[in-house]
């Protein structure tokens, strides 16, 4: 028997949502390395991530198939994945990278039903130090990546 991608994320999308998350990735390596990239609106806790790994592991018997598991979050760093993830950012500041690799940094305002992302981009008004806010929408197709934009401050 064959771990397939599809059945590791059918129980874990089945956990994550009694938990109020979603599985944002599914990964498996050629040496059955599975890596479960799970997040949840107001932030992912570890016993989260344990109630995840444990419902899996109960699912799938180590003794048929042989498999190392990890559940965790996305990461800060990594591109958004699934939709859910833009509803989660709305009102933080993103960096969108489209498809002909023009770059729109701007804070999230909703992602629309028609697929339609929405930000608020700051626009430098001429000859002065002040700024407007501009509208700017994005439909997810045109996208290549869109990620948080981390502020050090």
């Amino acid at each position: 028997m064959m771990l397939l991608k599809e059945n590791i994320k059918e129980v874990a999308t089945k956990k994550a949502n009694e938990i109020n998350g979603f599985i944002v990735d599914v990964n498996i390596s050629a040496n059955n390395s599975i890596e479960v990239l799970f997040d949840k609106v107001n932030g992912v806790h570890i016993d989260d991530c344990l109630s995840i790994s444990r419902y899996i592991h109960s699912e799938f018997d180590r003794d048929v198939e042989d498999y190392s598991l990890t559940v965790c979050s996305p990461g800060l760093t990594n591109p958004f994945k699934v939709k859910e993830q833009y509803f989660k950012n709305k009102g933080k500041e993103v960096i969108v990278k489209k498809n002909d690799g023009k770059r729109i940094s701007g804070v999230l305002r909703d992602l629309l039903a028609n697929d339609n992302v929405i930000l608020d981009v700051k626009k430098k008004i001429k000859n002065t130090k002040n700024y407007s806010l501009q509208e700017i929408v994005v439909s997810l197709n045109e996208i290549k990546e869109t990620k948080l934009k981390i502020n050090f401050k």
